[in-house]
């Protein structure tokens, strides 16, 4: 059975007389406070409302959501011409010449976007935050984020061919935990999932998402598959707005966002009509406030709250990872056997919890054994 995400999200305008939002509204999604002026079908499928926020208004949008999994549609033509177009995050023609010479000897489109995600994992690097957005300058420094991992995919993909989108969203747990990754479309099989940002930091740095509520997979395995416990804001970055985006002929450089080594203004230009991308909102604001603004200002605020047993168990993880810790800490200066058994159990207990939550099971599976032994040696001398 599948999991089901509530995901709560939330905008206050305090920022401008009149502030445009843009935003996909997910299927039988709650809306409170202002209401969509207008909403139109994206080429994704995707419905996408538009709303207008006066100083102090507020929106909330809630909807149930479930594990992300890959769309089963067949691609139209129509679709299909959208998933292989050039775009400012994705040009193809910057990536063209690579990409051919990493897939010219594969004649299987599949294979293809395999070679493609051998070759982002292994010759880039994950470093947050970029310096800049965009293929043009991930190619220049070879690092970025989730972002320009996804981007330079979809661009090379697009390049030889095979259609494909940046899949944006979030990880299905807390508060705004933006994720960013791929979808590539092969006739006879459909969508295939593919996350090279998280392939190449389980392969570089394994330990990273150690003690976090994702689950991992091994990183060949992020082609073709993900390990679920994330949700969709949006189908694919740079969706064309509508209402048509107004530009601000001479915008005030206040969270300038280098876009391929040149200043976006992000609130006050778009990328020839369309928003660099949805996550879970774009904005338009008729007065520009002389300062940077908050990640909150710019983007709002989401919250998922998951199924009872996860969200139960990842309170028992907090509590019991801090229990072990001060207990090694006070077996130092204390009665070592009585602490012994406090941390051997915390820890014991802290595993339980992971195991139930499918996190890393190899190694957590191990981690029980250990410490349930450990907790019974120590146990027996307390008795004895």
């Amino acid at each position: 059975m599948k999991k089901a995400f509530y995901v709560r999200f939330t905008y206050t305008n305090t920022i401008s007389d009149n502030l445009g939002i843009w935003m996909v509204i997910p299927y039988e999604a709650g809306i409170r406070g202002v209401q969509p002026e207008q909403v139109c079908r994206l080429e994704t499928g995707e419905e996408l409302g538009y709303v207008v926020l006066e100083e102090g208004d507020r929106m909330e949008v809630g909807w149930t959501q479930e594990e992300y999994e890959p769309r089963q549609q067949l691609l139209t033509e129509e679709a299909r011409t959208f998933y292989l177009r050039d775009t400012t995050l994705s040009p193809k023609e910057k990536v063209r010449e690579k990409a051919l010479e990493l897939t010219d000897h594969v004649a299987d489109p599949k294979e293809k976007a395999r070679a493609i995600f051998f070759h982002i994992v292994e010759d880039y690097r994950y470093v947050y935050p970029p310096q800049s957005r965009g293929v043009v300058s991930f190619l220049e420094t070879q690092k970025g984020d989730c972002g320009e991992f996804s981007f330079l995919f979809a661009a090379m993909c697009r390049s030889v061919g095979i259609p494909a989108c940046t899949v944006v969203g979030s990880w299905a747990y807390g508060k705004m935990n933006a994720h960013v990754w791929n979808e590539c479309y092969v006739d006879g099989e459909g969508w295939i999932p593919v996350d090279t940002s998280m392939a190449n930091v389980q392969k570089r740095q394994p330990l990273r998402f150690f003690s976090s509520d994702v689950p991992t997979l091994y990183w060949k395995k992020y082609f073709g598959q993900t390990e679920g416990r994330r949700i969709v804001f949006s189908l694919d970055a740079e969706p064309p707005l509508v209402p048509s985006y107004e530009e601000v002929e001479d915008p005030l450089y206040v969270n300038a966002m280098p876009i391929n080594g040149q200043s976006f203004c992000w609130g006050q230009q778009s990328l020839d009509g369309a928003a660099p991308y949805l996550q879970p909102i774009y904005i338009k604001m008729d007065h520009v406030p002389e300062r940077d603004l908050s990640v909150t200002e710019l983007l709002g605020s989401w919250k998922v709250k998951g199924p009872a047993l996860l969200e139960g168990t990842s309170y028992i993880k907090k509590a019991t990872f801090f229990i072990g810790i001060i207990s090694v800490v006070l077996s130092f200066f204390m009665d070592r056997v009585v602490f012994d058994a406090l941390f051997t159990g915390a820890f014991a207990f802290y595993s339980l919890s992971c195991l139930l939550r499918k996190e890393r099971v190899m190694v957590f599976g191990i981690l029980f054994i250990l410490m349930i032994l450990s907790f019974s040696a120590a146990v027996d001398k307390i008795v004895s």
